[in-house]
Protein backbone atom coordinates (compact mmCIF):
# COMPACT_ATOMS: atom_id res chain seq x y z
CA UNK A 1 0.00 0.00 0.00
CA UNK A 2 1.27 3.47 -0.87
CA UNK A 3 1.88 5.87 2.01
CA UNK A 4 -0.23 9.01 2.39
CA UNK A 5 2.16 10.52 4.97
CA UNK A 6 4.45 12.02 2.35
CA UNK A 7 3.95 14.77 -0.24
CA UNK A 8 5.89 15.22 -3.46
CA UNK A 9 6.45 18.23 -5.73
CA UNK A 10 8.10 17.63 -9.11
CA UNK A 11 9.29 20.65 -11.09
CA UNK A 12 10.32 19.87 -14.67
CA UNK A 13 12.14 23.12 -15.38
CA UNK A 14 14.01 24.37 -18.41
CA UNK A 15 17.38 24.12 -16.68
CA UNK A 16 16.93 21.43 -14.04
CA UNK A 17 14.43 18.80 -12.95
CA UNK A 18 13.69 18.89 -9.22
CA UNK A 19 11.86 16.62 -6.83
CA UNK A 20 10.97 17.60 -3.26
CA UNK A 21 9.57 15.08 -0.77
CA UNK A 22 8.22 16.25 2.59
CA UNK A 23 6.07 15.13 5.48
CA UNK A 24 4.25 17.11 8.13
CA UNK A 25 5.83 16.97 11.60
CA UNK A 26 4.48 18.95 14.56
CA UNK A 27 2.44 21.20 12.28
CA UNK A 28 5.31 22.09 9.98
CA UNK A 29 6.86 20.77 6.78
CA UNK A 30 9.96 18.61 7.15
CA UNK A 31 12.05 17.85 4.07
CA UNK A 32 12.66 14.13 3.62
CA UNK A 33 14.50 14.15 0.30
CA UNK A 34 15.57 16.37 -2.56
CA UNK A 35 16.64 15.18 -5.99
CA UNK A 36 18.01 17.53 -8.64
CA UNK A 37 19.34 16.78 -12.09
CA UNK A 38 20.76 19.33 -14.51
CA UNK A 39 18.90 18.53 -17.75
CA UNK A 40 19.21 21.88 -19.60
CA UNK A 41 16.03 21.12 -21.50
CA UNK A 42 16.00 24.61 -23.04
CA UNK A 43 19.31 23.98 -24.80
CA UNK A 44 17.79 21.12 -26.78
CA UNK A 45 14.65 22.70 -28.21
CA UNK A 46 14.57 23.19 -31.99
CA UNK A 47 12.76 25.78 -34.06
CA UNK A 48 10.03 23.27 -34.97
CA UNK A 49 9.20 22.64 -31.29
CA UNK A 50 10.98 19.28 -31.01
CA UNK A 51 13.83 18.34 -28.73
CA UNK A 52 17.32 17.07 -29.47
CA UNK A 53 17.45 13.25 -28.86
CA UNK A 54 20.32 13.67 -26.39
CA UNK A 55 18.14 15.88 -24.23
CA UNK A 56 15.34 13.29 -24.55
CA UNK A 57 17.49 10.68 -22.92
CA UNK A 58 18.73 12.91 -20.09
CA UNK A 59 15.14 13.81 -19.26
CA UNK A 60 13.85 10.24 -19.38
CA UNK A 61 16.73 8.91 -17.27
CA UNK A 62 15.90 11.49 -14.60
CA UNK A 63 12.18 10.74 -14.70
CA UNK A 64 12.91 7.03 -14.23
CA UNK A 65 14.74 7.91 -11.00
CA UNK A 66 11.83 10.11 -9.87
CA UNK A 67 9.33 7.35 -10.70
CA UNK A 68 11.17 4.78 -8.64
CA UNK A 69 11.50 7.14 -5.67
CA UNK A 70 7.77 7.99 -5.49
CA UNK A 71 6.49 4.49 -6.17
CA UNK A 72 5.69 4.08 -2.46
CA UNK A 73 3.77 7.37 -2.14
CA UNK A 74 0.04 7.88 -2.67
CA UNK A 75 -0.60 9.36 -6.16
CA UNK A 76 -2.95 12.01 -4.76
CA UNK A 77 -0.01 13.39 -2.77
CA UNK A 78 2.10 13.99 -5.87
CA UNK A 79 2.08 17.07 -8.11
CA UNK A 80 4.25 17.22 -11.21
CA UNK A 81 4.39 20.30 -13.44
CA UNK A 82 6.26 21.35 -16.54
CA UNK A 83 7.26 24.94 -17.22
CA UNK A 84 8.63 27.15 -20.01
CA UNK A 85 10.40 24.68 -22.31
CA UNK A 86 7.64 22.09 -22.07
CA UNK A 87 5.19 24.88 -22.94
CA UNK A 88 7.09 25.38 -26.19
CA UNK A 89 7.12 21.74 -27.26
CA UNK A 90 4.56 20.75 -29.86
CA UNK A 91 1.63 19.21 -27.91
CA UNK A 92 1.56 16.33 -30.42
CA UNK A 93 5.24 15.48 -29.86
CA UNK A 94 5.32 11.81 -28.70
CA UNK A 95 8.11 12.75 -26.30
CA UNK A 96 5.56 14.30 -23.93
CA UNK A 97 3.69 10.98 -23.71
CA UNK A 98 6.98 9.15 -23.13
CA UNK A 99 7.81 11.51 -20.28
CA UNK A 100 4.47 10.88 -18.60
CA UNK A 101 4.74 7.10 -19.11
CA UNK A 102 8.24 7.07 -17.64
CA UNK A 103 7.23 9.10 -14.59
CA UNK A 104 4.03 7.09 -14.16
CA UNK A 105 2.19 10.14 -13.00
CA UNK A 106 0.29 12.94 -14.81
CA UNK A 107 2.43 15.93 -15.78
CA UNK A 108 0.59 19.26 -15.83
CA UNK A 109 2.14 21.82 -18.17
CA UNK A 110 1.25 25.12 -16.53
CA UNK A 111 1.06 28.57 -18.09
CA UNK A 112 3.63 31.25 -17.31
CA UNK A 113 1.08 33.17 -15.22
CA UNK A 114 0.22 30.02 -13.23
CA UNK A 115 3.92 29.41 -12.71
CA UNK A 116 4.39 32.96 -11.39
CA UNK A 117 1.39 32.55 -9.08
CA UNK A 118 2.64 29.20 -7.72
CA UNK A 119 6.12 30.63 -7.09
CA UNK A 120 4.54 33.59 -5.29
CA UNK A 121 2.51 31.24 -3.06
CA UNK A 122 5.61 29.19 -2.28
CA UNK A 123 7.44 32.30 -1.10
CA UNK A 124 4.43 33.79 0.71
CA UNK A 125 3.81 30.59 2.70
CA UNK A 126 7.44 30.33 3.82
CA UNK A 127 8.21 34.00 4.50
CA UNK A 128 7.06 36.55 7.04
CA UNK A 129 6.05 39.22 4.52
CA UNK A 130 2.73 40.66 5.65
CA UNK A 131 2.96 43.85 3.63
CA UNK A 132 3.70 44.08 -0.08
CA UNK A 133 5.82 41.26 -1.51
CA UNK A 134 7.53 41.10 -4.90
CA UNK A 135 8.95 37.82 -6.18
CA UNK A 136 11.33 37.37 -9.13
CA UNK A 137 12.33 33.97 -10.50
CA UNK A 138 14.89 33.74 -13.32
CA UNK A 139 14.40 30.26 -14.72
CA UNK A 140 16.09 28.44 -17.56
CA UNK A 141 13.75 29.67 -20.31
CA UNK A 142 11.44 32.19 -18.66
CA UNK A 143 11.43 34.81 -15.95
CA UNK A 144 8.45 35.09 -13.63
CA UNK A 145 7.53 38.19 -11.63
CA UNK A 146 4.68 38.51 -9.13
CA UNK A 147 3.66 41.23 -6.72
CA UNK A 148 1.04 41.10 -4.01
CA UNK A 149 0.21 41.46 -0.33
CA UNK A 150 0.35 38.53 2.06
CA UNK A 151 -0.99 35.46 0.26
CA UNK A 152 -2.85 37.46 -2.39
CA UNK A 153 -0.96 38.22 -5.59
CA UNK A 154 -2.13 41.28 -7.52
CA UNK A 155 -0.13 40.97 -10.73
CA UNK A 156 1.78 38.06 -12.30
CA UNK A 157 3.95 38.08 -15.39
CA UNK A 158 5.99 35.54 -17.34
CA UNK A 159 8.65 36.80 -19.76
CA UNK A 160 10.23 34.75 -22.53
CA UNK A 161 13.82 34.94 -21.29
CA UNK A 162 15.89 32.75 -19.00
CA UNK A 163 19.47 31.98 -18.06
CA UNK A 164 19.75 28.99 -20.44
CA UNK A 165 18.07 30.61 -23.44
CA UNK A 166 20.05 33.84 -22.89
CA UNK A 167 23.25 31.78 -22.70
CA UNK A 168 22.45 30.17 -26.08
CA UNK A 169 21.38 33.43 -27.72
CA UNK A 170 24.09 35.83 -26.49
CA UNK A 171 27.08 33.67 -25.49
CA UNK A 172 27.50 31.09 -28.30
CA UNK A 173 30.29 28.64 -27.52
CA UNK A 174 30.48 30.41 -24.16
CA UNK A 175 32.38 33.41 -25.55
CA UNK A 176 32.18 36.51 -23.30
CA UNK A 177 32.44 39.99 -24.81
CA UNK A 178 31.31 43.38 -23.55
CA UNK A 179 29.15 43.78 -26.64
CA UNK A 180 27.34 40.49 -26.00
CA UNK A 181 26.73 41.45 -22.38
CA UNK A 182 25.30 44.83 -23.39
CA UNK A 183 23.01 43.16 -25.93
CA UNK A 184 21.84 40.60 -23.37
CA UNK A 185 20.98 43.32 -20.87
CA UNK A 186 19.46 45.65 -23.46
CA UNK A 187 17.17 43.01 -24.98
CA UNK A 188 16.04 41.93 -21.53
CA UNK A 189 15.20 45.55 -20.70
CA UNK A 190 13.09 45.80 -23.85
CA UNK A 191 11.03 42.78 -22.76
CA UNK A 192 10.49 44.21 -19.28
CA UNK A 193 9.82 47.84 -20.18
CA UNK A 194 6.17 47.48 -21.35
CA UNK A 195 5.21 46.03 -17.95
CA UNK A 196 6.75 48.63 -15.63
CA UNK A 197 3.40 50.09 -14.55
CA UNK A 198 2.17 46.74 -13.22
CA UNK A 199 4.94 46.51 -10.67
CA UNK A 200 4.87 49.81 -8.80
CA UNK A 201 6.05 49.17 -5.26
CA UNK A 202 5.70 50.89 -1.92
CA UNK A 203 8.71 51.75 0.23
CA UNK A 204 7.95 48.74 2.45
CA UNK A 205 7.84 46.19 -0.37
CA UNK A 206 10.03 43.17 0.30
CA UNK A 207 11.73 42.05 -2.93
CA UNK A 208 12.98 38.46 -3.11
CA UNK A 209 14.57 36.30 -5.76
CA UNK A 210 13.84 32.61 -6.20
CA UNK A 211 16.11 30.60 -8.48
CA UNK A 212 19.66 29.41 -9.01
CA UNK A 213 20.86 32.86 -10.07
CA UNK A 214 19.93 34.33 -6.68
CA UNK A 215 21.34 31.37 -4.78
CA UNK A 216 24.61 31.70 -6.68
CA UNK A 217 24.78 35.40 -5.76
CA UNK A 218 24.01 34.52 -2.17
CA UNK A 219 26.87 32.00 -2.07
CA UNK A 220 29.29 34.61 -3.43
CA UNK A 221 28.11 37.27 -0.98
CA UNK A 222 28.37 34.87 1.97
CA UNK A 223 31.91 33.92 0.96
CA UNK A 224 32.83 37.62 0.89
CA UNK A 225 30.91 38.38 4.10
CA UNK A 226 28.77 40.92 2.29
CA UNK A 227 25.15 41.92 2.78
CA UNK A 228 22.55 39.38 1.71
CA UNK A 229 20.57 42.22 0.18
CA UNK A 230 21.91 42.61 -3.33
CA UNK A 231 21.94 46.13 -4.79
CA UNK A 232 22.64 47.30 -8.32
CA UNK A 233 26.16 48.73 -7.72
CA UNK A 234 27.35 45.36 -6.37
CA UNK A 235 25.75 43.46 -9.25
CA UNK A 236 27.45 45.77 -11.76
CA UNK A 237 30.82 45.39 -10.03
CA UNK A 238 30.40 41.60 -10.14
CA UNK A 239 29.61 41.90 -13.85
CA UNK A 240 32.89 43.77 -14.34
CA UNK A 241 34.72 40.90 -12.61
CA UNK A 242 33.12 38.34 -14.91
CA UNK A 243 34.03 40.40 -17.99
CA UNK A 244 37.68 39.68 -17.18
CA UNK A 245 37.07 36.08 -18.24
CA UNK A 246 36.96 35.23 -21.94
CA UNK A 247 34.64 32.22 -21.75
CA UNK A 248 31.83 31.00 -19.51
CA UNK A 249 33.81 27.80 -18.96
CA UNK A 250 36.66 29.82 -17.44
CA UNK A 251 34.63 31.70 -14.82
CA UNK A 252 36.10 31.06 -11.39
CA UNK A 253 34.75 33.13 -8.51
CA UNK A 254 35.23 32.15 -4.87
CA UNK A 255 31.94 30.89 -3.49
CA UNK A 256 30.44 30.12 -6.93
CA UNK A 257 29.59 26.45 -7.41
CA UNK A 258 30.90 24.89 -10.60
CA UNK A 259 27.47 23.74 -11.78
CA UNK A 260 26.18 27.35 -11.71
CA UNK A 261 29.13 29.01 -13.44
CA UNK A 262 27.82 28.52 -16.99
CA UNK A 263 24.50 30.29 -16.39
CA UNK A 264 25.49 32.93 -13.83
CA UNK A 265 26.38 35.60 -16.40
CA UNK A 266 23.19 35.33 -18.50
CA UNK A 267 21.12 35.26 -15.30
CA UNK A 268 23.00 38.30 -14.01
CA UNK A 269 22.29 40.19 -17.25
CA UNK A 270 18.56 39.55 -16.81
CA UNK A 271 18.68 40.59 -13.15
CA UNK A 272 20.48 43.87 -13.94
CA UNK A 273 17.78 44.57 -16.55
CA UNK A 274 15.11 43.96 -13.89
CA UNK A 275 16.83 46.39 -11.53
CA UNK A 276 17.06 49.11 -14.14
CA UNK A 277 13.57 48.79 -15.59
CA UNK A 278 11.64 48.17 -12.34
CA UNK A 279 13.81 50.58 -10.32
CA UNK A 280 14.55 47.94 -7.68
CA UNK A 281 16.42 49.10 -4.58
CA UNK A 282 17.51 45.64 -3.48
CA UNK A 283 16.66 41.95 -3.78
CA UNK A 284 17.44 39.11 -1.39
CA UNK A 285 17.48 35.39 -2.10
CA UNK A 286 14.81 33.04 -0.79
CA UNK A 287 14.92 29.26 -0.51
CA UNK A 288 11.29 28.85 -1.55
CA UNK A 289 10.06 28.70 -5.14
CA UNK A 290 7.74 26.68 -7.38
CA UNK A 291 8.18 23.40 -5.51
CA UNK A 292 7.15 24.92 -2.19
CA UNK A 293 4.12 26.46 -3.88
CA UNK A 294 3.10 23.01 -5.13
CA UNK A 295 3.55 21.51 -1.66
CA UNK A 296 1.46 24.14 0.10
CA UNK A 297 -1.27 23.80 -2.52
CA UNK A 298 -1.71 20.25 -1.18
CA UNK A 299 -1.33 21.21 2.49
CA UNK A 300 -4.09 23.74 2.98
CA UNK A 301 -4.08 23.18 6.76
CA UNK A 302 -0.58 24.70 6.93
CA UNK A 303 -1.49 27.91 5.14
CA UNK A 304 -0.89 30.10 8.19
CA UNK A 305 -1.13 33.90 8.17
CA UNK A 306 1.80 34.16 10.61
CA UNK A 307 4.47 31.90 9.11
CA UNK A 308 7.02 32.70 11.81
CA UNK A 309 4.58 31.74 14.55
CA UNK A 310 3.77 28.49 12.74
CA UNK A 311 7.49 27.68 12.69
CA UNK A 312 8.01 28.61 16.36
CA UNK A 313 5.04 26.54 17.55
CA UNK A 314 6.26 23.59 15.51
CA UNK A 315 9.72 23.78 17.08
CA UNK A 316 8.20 24.14 20.56
CA UNK A 317 6.15 21.00 20.00
CA UNK A 318 9.05 19.08 18.48
CA UNK A 319 11.46 19.93 21.32
CA UNK A 320 8.70 19.77 23.98
CA UNK A 321 9.46 23.17 25.46
CA UNK A 322 7.30 24.77 28.13
CA UNK A 323 4.97 27.01 26.11
CA UNK A 324 3.54 28.62 29.26
CA UNK A 325 7.07 29.75 30.12
CA UNK A 326 7.39 31.19 26.63
CA UNK A 327 4.18 33.17 27.21
CA UNK A 328 5.54 34.49 30.52
CA UNK A 329 8.76 35.70 28.90
CA UNK A 330 6.86 37.40 26.05
CA UNK A 331 4.48 39.08 28.51
CA UNK A 332 7.28 40.37 30.73
CA UNK A 333 9.41 41.47 27.77
CA UNK A 334 6.44 43.50 26.48
CA UNK A 335 6.01 45.04 29.92
CA UNK A 336 9.69 45.95 30.31
CA UNK A 337 10.23 47.23 26.76
CA UNK A 338 7.36 49.72 27.09
CA UNK A 339 9.50 51.95 29.32
CA UNK A 340 9.85 55.60 28.44
CA UNK A 341 11.69 55.92 25.14
CA UNK A 342 12.74 52.27 25.24
CA UNK A 343 10.67 51.03 22.32
CA UNK A 344 12.11 53.74 20.08
CA UNK A 345 15.66 52.65 20.95
CA UNK A 346 15.05 49.00 19.99
CA UNK A 347 15.49 47.56 16.47
CA UNK A 348 12.44 47.63 14.21
CA UNK A 349 12.33 43.84 14.25
CA UNK A 350 12.42 43.65 18.07
CA UNK A 351 8.86 42.32 18.45
CA UNK A 352 9.45 39.39 16.10
CA UNK A 353 12.96 38.68 17.44
CA UNK A 354 11.93 38.79 21.10
CA UNK A 355 9.05 36.38 20.45
CA UNK A 356 11.42 34.01 18.66
CA UNK A 357 13.94 34.12 21.53
CA UNK A 358 11.16 33.42 24.02
CA UNK A 359 10.21 30.31 22.04
CA UNK A 360 13.72 29.11 21.24
CA UNK A 361 15.97 29.88 24.20
CA UNK A 362 15.13 26.60 25.97
CA UNK A 363 15.14 24.16 23.04
CA UNK A 364 18.70 23.10 23.90
CA UNK A 365 17.46 21.57 27.14
CA UNK A 366 15.96 18.77 25.05
CA UNK A 367 19.53 17.57 24.50
CA UNK A 368 21.06 18.30 27.89
CA UNK A 369 20.88 20.76 30.76
CA UNK A 370 24.64 21.08 30.57
CA UNK A 371 25.53 23.72 27.98
CA UNK A 372 21.85 24.05 27.02
CA UNK A 373 22.47 27.52 25.63
CA UNK A 374 25.09 26.22 23.22
CA UNK A 375 22.77 23.39 22.23
CA UNK A 376 20.00 25.92 21.49
CA UNK A 377 22.27 27.87 19.18
CA UNK A 378 23.48 24.71 17.44
CA UNK A 379 19.94 23.47 16.84
CA UNK A 380 18.85 26.85 15.51
CA UNK A 381 21.87 27.13 13.22
CA UNK A 382 21.07 23.77 11.61
CA UNK A 383 17.27 23.97 11.46
CA UNK A 384 15.06 25.16 8.62
CA UNK A 385 13.20 28.28 9.76
CA UNK A 386 10.40 29.11 7.31
CA UNK A 387 9.42 32.74 7.74
CA UNK A 388 12.87 33.91 8.85
CA UNK A 389 15.40 35.47 6.49
CA UNK A 390 19.14 34.81 6.71
CA UNK A 391 19.56 38.19 8.41
CA UNK A 392 16.90 37.34 11.00
CA UNK A 393 18.47 33.93 11.62
CA UNK A 394 21.82 35.63 12.20
CA UNK A 395 20.20 38.07 14.65
CA UNK A 396 18.54 35.20 16.51
CA UNK A 397 21.86 33.39 16.88
CA UNK A 398 23.41 36.57 18.32
CA UNK A 399 20.54 37.03 20.76
CA UNK A 400 20.58 33.40 21.89
CA UNK A 401 24.29 33.75 22.58
CA UNK A 402 23.59 36.94 24.53
CA UNK A 403 21.05 35.24 26.86
CA UNK A 404 23.26 32.29 27.83
CA UNK A 405 24.20 31.62 31.43
CA UNK A 406 20.66 32.10 32.79
CA UNK A 407 18.93 28.75 32.39
CA UNK A 408 21.98 26.47 32.45
CA UNK A 409 25.60 26.23 33.54
CA UNK A 410 27.01 28.06 30.52
CA UNK A 411 29.35 30.95 31.14
CA UNK A 412 27.97 34.44 30.88
CA UNK A 413 28.58 35.96 27.43
CA UNK A 414 31.72 38.05 27.03
CA UNK A 415 30.03 40.38 24.59
CA UNK A 416 26.60 41.48 23.41
CA UNK A 417 25.50 42.14 19.81
CA UNK A 418 27.51 44.87 18.12
CA UNK A 419 24.78 47.42 17.43
CA UNK A 420 23.31 49.48 20.28
CA UNK A 421 19.65 48.56 19.49
CA UNK A 422 20.45 44.83 19.43
CA UNK A 423 22.55 45.08 22.60
CA UNK A 424 19.65 46.80 24.38
CA UNK A 425 17.24 44.13 23.13
CA UNK A 426 19.47 41.39 24.51
CA UNK A 427 19.72 43.12 27.91
CA UNK A 428 15.92 43.40 28.18
CA UNK A 429 15.49 39.77 27.10
CA UNK A 430 17.95 38.65 29.78
CA UNK A 431 15.94 40.46 32.44
CA UNK A 432 12.68 39.03 31.09
CA UNK A 433 14.02 35.47 31.22
CA UNK A 434 15.55 35.95 34.70
CA UNK A 435 12.37 37.36 36.23
CA UNK A 436 10.39 34.33 34.97
CA UNK A 437 12.67 31.70 36.49
CA UNK A 438 10.20 30.79 39.25
CA UNK A 439 8.08 29.50 36.33
CA UNK A 440 4.84 30.66 37.96
CA UNK A 441 2.61 33.51 36.86
CA UNK A 442 2.04 34.71 40.41
CA UNK A 443 5.79 34.75 41.09
CA UNK A 444 6.58 37.17 38.26
CA UNK A 445 7.44 40.59 39.69
CA UNK A 446 5.25 43.55 38.79
CA UNK A 447 8.20 45.52 37.45
CA UNK A 448 9.11 48.12 34.86
CA UNK A 449 12.25 49.34 33.17
CA UNK A 450 13.56 52.81 32.40
CA UNK A 451 16.72 54.63 31.43
CA UNK A 452 18.65 56.60 34.02
CA UNK A 453 18.12 60.34 33.46
CA UNK A 454 21.84 61.07 33.63
CA UNK A 455 23.13 58.02 31.76
CA UNK A 456 21.00 56.59 28.95
CA UNK A 457 23.11 53.40 28.88
CA UNK A 458 22.16 52.69 32.50
CA UNK A 459 18.96 50.66 32.97
CA UNK A 460 16.83 50.89 36.11
CA UNK A 461 14.66 47.91 36.99
CA UNK A 462 11.81 49.11 39.19
CA UNK A 463 10.62 46.39 41.56
CA UNK A 464 7.89 46.24 44.24
CA UNK A 465 8.87 47.30 47.75
CA UNK A 466 10.74 44.59 49.71
CA UNK A 467 10.81 42.33 46.64
CA UNK A 468 14.50 41.48 46.94
CA UNK A 469 14.24 40.56 50.64
CA UNK A 470 11.19 38.35 50.16
CA UNK A 471 12.42 36.64 46.96
CA UNK A 472 15.99 35.53 47.68
CA UNK A 473 16.27 33.26 44.62
CA UNK A 474 15.30 35.93 42.07
CA UNK A 475 17.22 38.53 44.11
CA UNK A 476 20.37 36.44 43.73
CA UNK A 477 19.86 36.14 39.95
CA UNK A 478 19.13 39.87 39.59
CA UNK A 479 22.13 40.93 41.67
CA UNK A 480 24.37 38.70 39.54
CA UNK A 481 22.81 40.22 36.41
CA UNK A 482 23.43 43.72 37.76
CA UNK A 483 27.11 42.91 38.14
CA UNK A 484 27.18 41.41 34.63
CA UNK A 485 25.55 44.43 33.00
CA UNK A 486 28.05 46.86 34.52
CA UNK A 487 30.23 46.12 31.47
CA UNK A 488 27.40 47.05 29.11
CA UNK A 489 26.02 50.26 30.56
CA UNK A 490 24.93 49.21 34.03
CA UNK A 491 21.77 48.00 35.78
CA UNK A 492 20.27 49.40 38.96
CA UNK A 493 17.70 47.50 41.02
CA UNK A 494 15.30 49.96 42.59
CA UNK A 495 12.39 49.01 44.85
CA UNK A 496 9.33 51.26 44.67
CA UNK A 497 6.30 51.26 46.95
CA UNK A 498 4.11 52.36 44.03
CA UNK A 499 4.57 49.06 42.22
CA UNK A 500 2.98 46.96 44.96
Amino acid sequence: MRSNQYYVAIDLGSNSFHMLIVRVVAGSVRIIAKIKRRIRLAEGIRSDGTLNPNVHQRALDCLAIFSDRVSDIAPENIRAVGTATLRKINPQDPFLARMQDTLGHPIQIISGEDEAETIYQGVAHTSAARSQLMVCDIGGASTEIAIGSGFQSHHTLSLDMGCVTWKTAYFPQGVITKQNVERAIGDAEQLIAPHQALFVRSQKTRVVGASGTFKALQDIALQRQLSQRFRLPWLESLLDEILLFENLNHISIEGLKADRALVLLPGLCILIALFRQLNLKYVEATEAALREGLIYSMLTSLQHNDVQLRTLKSLAEHYQTDVTQTERVIKLYTQLSSGVGMAEALPKSSKALSRAVAFLHEIGQSLSYKHAGKHSRYLLKHTDLPGFTLRQRSSLLSLLEAVTGIIDDDNLPKKLPDTAPMALLSRILRLSIICCQRRRNDAMPNCSLSFDNNNTNMLILHLPANFLATNPYLADLLNEESRFQQSFGGLQLRENVSLE
